[in-house]
């Protein structure tokens, strides 16, 4: 069957102006809001609003001291994000061709995922594609999630926890790493040779927001020896920050090892020898299976081969020690 026999007739009617109006009314929830967003009047908003319901055949907003959006406005609004997200990144991608560019990426990252095989898959993708322009994004998954559903991000490099297999988004495993515990070269507690989890208890602890899978790993890590979760005196997703501090007192944070151990090489911090081995799990790449970026496939392939190298490295190195 034709798949155009199936659809409402109103699909066909629908323009890109409907979409820009839903999507400001959703995030203004007034049409005094939208209306300004715009640069529009209000009867002019209101009239295309009123069209997009008579179109579709049902309210698309309950109206009260604010806008909100009903069960078919949901739906309406998903499909205008990803529709008005596709547009503006496809029209990125041809006036980057025009300049002289290869194409846009955005990349969303996890503070705790990967940090060192990402710089070093943008490394191997500019030797093979200088004119690429990328973007990076520094956040926690699920607002992530829902900027890669926008059409906002190409790629997350990222944990592949229950939130990822239930986000919809492609998936695939790019390597598995634990994580460690750090704090500040000379530090009291990197001078001890097996410390417990009790000797964590009298620093101040930097942590990334509940709702990280670190975070959830590291407190239950502590909880069965016993303890309560430590309490942080500082909660960042940003890995500048974290670092910063770390200088100055003697606060403890936690860092995947890959990114601990370069760091200690670089003499920036020292890792604590952690009672207990902290699993980080599976890290790996999600992405939209309709993603309108013409180098996301390249990044991709980099990604895996950067992985694999990471890896073999990895391998060696524990060999040798």
């Amino acid at each position: 069957m034709d798949a155009t026999s199936i659809d409402p007739p109103w699909t066909r009617r629908l323009k890109l102006r409907h979409l820009q109006v839903l999507a400001a009314l959703e995030s203004a929830r007034s049409v005094t809001g939208a209306a300004k967003a715009m640069h529009m009047t209000q009867p002019a908003l209101s009239h295309w609003l009123s069209d997009m319901e008579d179109l579709v055949g049902t309210p698309l907003f309950l109206r009260g001291r604010s806008l909100e959006l009903t069960e078919a406005g949901g739906a309406l609004w998903r499909y205008a994000c990803r529709v008005l997200g596709d547009t503006a990144r496809t029209g990125e991608e041809i006036e980057a061709v025009k300049g002289g560019v290869a194409g846009h990426l955005h990349i969303g990252t996890i503070l705790s995922a990967a940090p060192v095989l990402l710089p070093r898959a943008i490394a191997a993708l500019h030797q093979r594609s200088p004119n690429v322009q990328i973007e990076l994004v520094e956040g926690l998954l699920e607002p992530l999630i829902e900027r890669v559903e926008r059409r906002e991000i190409d790629l997350i490099i990222g944990p592949l926890d229950v939130r990822a297999s239930r986000s919809g988004l492609c998936t695939e495993w790019l390597m598995t790493d634990t994580f460690s515990v750090v704090a500040r070269r000379g530090h009291p507690l990197a001078e001890l040779d097996a410390p417990c989890w009790e000797d964590t208890q009298r620093y101040p602890w930097i942590l990334p927001p509940l709702g990280t899978l670190s975070r959830a790993r590291l407190d239950q890590a502590v909880v069965d020896a016993g303890m309560p979760p430590p309490k942080p005196s500082v909660e960042t997703s940003s890995l500048v920050a974290l670092l910063s501090m770390l200088q100055d007192r003697d606060y403890i944070a936690t860092l995947a090892s890959s990114v601990a151990h370069m760091y200690e090489r670089l003499q920036l911090i020292s890792i604590v020898r952690a009672p207990s081995r902290l699993e980080f799990g599976p890290i790996g790449m999600l992405w939209a299976a309709d993603s309108p970026s013409i180098v996301l496939p390249a990044l991709r392939e980099t990604l895996r081969q950067e992985a694999q190298s990471t890896s073999q490295g990895s391998t060696a190195h524990d060999a040798a020690t």
